[in-house]
């Protein structure tokens, strides 16, 4: 029974830490459309040949021109914990800035970045929980 049991463990740990197979920077609108199928939706961004390519869940890839630049999702299960994220780029040289302002009864927002991964966290400050994932170029 352990040997099973472990087995499922291995099988969660690696979903959660699963990459989305997109190179960002590099990987083109076609490539992600033949991947993923097309968006339910595409919207203009105030950014030069850029546009957001929607689809279902709330994921969000940012385009310029023909190339993918970001992908954006909500943080699901233990994506949703900071310790998770903090655990995960502990070999990582990690960037942790305060990106927002104190607003009435809404806290700061915070993120933290792992350049190598090529992923960024946002989380409202004092607060274990994160709020959006975004993914971009590995540095």
């Amino acid at each position: 029974m352990k040997p099973i049991f472990c087995l499922m463990l291995l099988a969660l740990a690696a979903c959660g830490a699963k990459n989305d197979g997109l190179d960002y920077g590099k990987t083109t609108v076609a490539a992600l459309v033949a991947q993923r199928g097309p968006p339910v939706e595409e919207k203009p961004i105030p950014l030069e040949g850029g546009k957001m390519l929607i689809y279902d869940g709330n994921e969000k890839f940012q385009v310029k021109g023909e190339i993918v630049t970001h992908g954006f999702k909500d943080p699901k299960g233990d994506e949703t914990l900071l310790m998770y994220w903090r655990h995960r780029f502990k070999d990582c040289a990690v960037l942790e800035r305060k990106i927002s302002e104190a607003q009435g009864h809404v806290r700061p927002e915070q993120e933290l970045t792992c350049a190598a991964e090529g992923v960024t966290v946002i989380y409202t400050q004092d607060s274990e929980f994160v709020s959006r994932i975004i993914y971009h170029e590995k540095m």
